[in-house]
């Protein structure tokens, strides 16, 4: 698919009071270097501008202006002027404050592809200052702390809580739902409706897509009838420096349900997501991951587990809990000193998180001990699949250690699992804790190096390996 861009800067000056206006067409770099307050700007936003510039790559200063633009209008340094549209492109002014300077930006107009309409988001209509303080209150901008409090849940979890009431009362009836790139690992149970269209989103991140009525979609039709889905808009969620993270998926039941100012709120709403999650982020790492590993900590876990059983209640489905511990763990500290032994417990915590899907949980429970939480829904059969993959997996990761000789060693590095599922085994996160760990306790036997699975009191215990 293949869309325009903002592709020519005009500047408008008053030589002198009274003098009429004369009209010079720059770039997005002179934009930046003189025309743009950029002095304005937060500190981590100047230093995006400042990198694009020395890049000199065209594509980032360009959005590095873009980015800025919008920044400054939210601030009240900028002021769009009325819009001027012409056939197949919208122009948009803006007038810096205090000073007789117009920006102007010629935009493409708004395209249309298989039913979707397809419009730069810096073409929208503005926001009145009061709907920004609507926004910022609707999902607590200012208080990011809420999506990392344990007793609230985890970042996204609490972020799709406050856009399904922004969408209530910005947007009417609509449900919004974020979706990360990389897989929303919250959410197994949802899913964009067009994972192709989710692509182009992404990378035309400038833009907003809508489609008014899905029937005329042929690639939307299928998957929304089922869900009673009529239109839906898609918009990118970007990080600090402008890439994209995810995007939002604004669903109505209703066909041509918004118009522009409507999709500018959208297009907002995404632009606050991005901050909230990426300093969410940042406290989270803090919070709930372990420095010497890079998994989940303890204190997270305990989160999870307690999300994870309510959830596995509500759908009458079930999860299981693998304590993973190293087998002689000691001897490496004892023979090649601490550091080799935290060598060993980094390479082991990674070949857990990679061994398992995106959305269960890795967390070092304390010392050399890890605990691994498969989501529901999950059967025993996988379950003891999975268990056993883990331990294989870690049996065959070449490991190599460098000893206090300031030699390098190859180790062969061993684990011993022990498995209990909710609800067969236990109906609360103690309770499951003690059947793993029973199971665990019995796997530490010689030869170690085995799953066990556990097994009531009078059932025989069942291993692999």
């Amino acid at each position: 698919m293949i869309l325009g861009t903002p592709d020519v800067v005009g500047r408008a000056t008053r030589k002198e009071a009274g003098e009429p206006m004369r009209q010079k067409h720059i770039g997005f770099r002179d934009l930046l270097e003189r025309l743009l307050p950029i002095e304005e700007l937060p500190p981590v936003d100047r230093m995006r501008v400042q990198r694009a510039l020395r890049s000199g790559v065209s594509n980032e200063v360009e959005q590095a202006a873009m980015h800025a633009i919008d920044l400054l209008e939210q601030q009240g340094a900028l002021r769009r002027l009325p819009v001027e549209a012409k056939a197949g492109t919208a122009t948009v002014r803006y007038q810096p404050r205090d000073r007789h300077d117009i920006i102007t930006l010629q935009m493409p107009g708004p395209r249309q592809h298989d039913g979707v309409i397809i419009q730069v988001r810096s073409a929208l209509p503005t926001q009145a200052p009061a709907r920004l303080d609507q926004v910022r209150r609707l999902i607590r901008l200012d208080d990011p702390l809420i999506f990392s409090d344990p007793r609230t849940g985890t970042t996204r979890a609490g972020l799709h809580t406050q856009l399904e009431q922004a969408g209530r009362e910005l947007l009417g009836s609509a449900h919004v739902a974020y979706f990360a790139r990389e897989g929303d690992d919250e959410r197994p149970d949802d899913r964009p409706l067009d994972p192709s269209l989710v692509t182009d989103v992404i990378e035309h991140h400038g833009m907003v897509f809508y489609c008014p009525n899905v029937d005329k979609s042929a690639s939307l039709s299928a998957s929304s009838r089922d869900l009673g889905v009529r239109s839906v808009a898609l918009v990118a969620v970007t990080d600090s420096e402008g890439q994209p993270i995810g995007h939002l998926e604004v669903r109505n039941a209703e066909v041509e349900p918004y118009l522009p100012s409507d999709l500018a709120m959208i297009a907002l709403l995404a632009d606050y997501c991005g901050g909230v999650l990426e300093r969410a982020a940042r406290i989270e790492k803090l919070v709930f991951v372990d420095p010497h590993t890079g998994v989940y900590n303890r204190s997270y876990y305990d989160l999870q587990i307690r999300n994870e059983i309510a959830r596995a209640t509500r759908d009458d489905s079930s999860l299981a809990l693998l304590i993973v511990d190293i087998d002689d763990f000691k001897s490496f500290n004892t023979s090649f000193g601490f550091e080799a032994g935290n060598q060993v417990l980094v390479q082991v915590a990674q070949t857990l998180r990679a061994g398992v899907r995106p959305f269960d949980t890795v967390a070092r429970w304390g010392g050399e001990e890890f605990a691994v939480l498969l989501t529901p829904p999950v059967v025993q059969e996988d379950v003891l699949a999975i268990s056993e993959r883990l331990r294989s997996s870690v049996e065959r990761t070449p490991m190599r250690l460098e000893g206090l000789d300031g030699r390098a060693h190859r180790v062969h590095v061993t684990v011993c699992v022990g498995v209990a599922m909710f609800p067969d085994h236990a109906e609360t996160p103690q309770d499951l804790w003690r059947a793993a760990n029973a199971a665990l306790l019995l796997a530490k036997r010689p030869p170690k190096n085995q799953v066990v699975f556990h097994r009531p009191k009078g059932e025989a215990k069942l291993n692999l390996h």
